[in-house]
């Protein structure tokens, strides 16, 4: 807390935010949306994952040992799928606009 209170009396800070500030509230804002994006790219990554297992799962010439670990594969970024879509519809309502809910069933319909 000291070195917080040193950089306020070096950068003359007379008053601190508030949530009632309107910049308090923009950072807030702010941060929320960074958030967001965030967790959308994570869902964007698992979803572009799990359609290049899918592409290999369907090569010709791919071993049956090979398959199984594919398999094992999708299934783990199915779970994970599910966890990063269960973040982004905890989010989505609170966005400027609220996003829609998704469902898994949309969301692996896509791929």
């Amino acid at each position: 807390m000291n070195v917080a209170l040193d950089l306020e009396r070096r950068l003359n800070l007379t008053t601190r935010w508030t949530p009632h500030d309107p910049e308090y509230q923009e950072a807030l804002e702010y941060l929320n949306n960074q958030w967001f994006i965030r967790v959308v790219q994570r869902l964007e990554g698992l979803v572009v994952q799990r359609l290049f297992e899918l592409a290999k799962a369907n090569l010709a010439g791919t071993g049956y040992k090979m398959c199984q670990q594919i398999s094992n594969a999708i299934t783990r970024h199915s779970i994970a799928i599910r966890n990063a879509l269960e973040h982004y519809n905890q989010l989505a309502p609170l966005q400027s606009p609220p996003r829609d809910i998704l469902k898994f069933s949309e969301v692996v319909s896509y791929v």
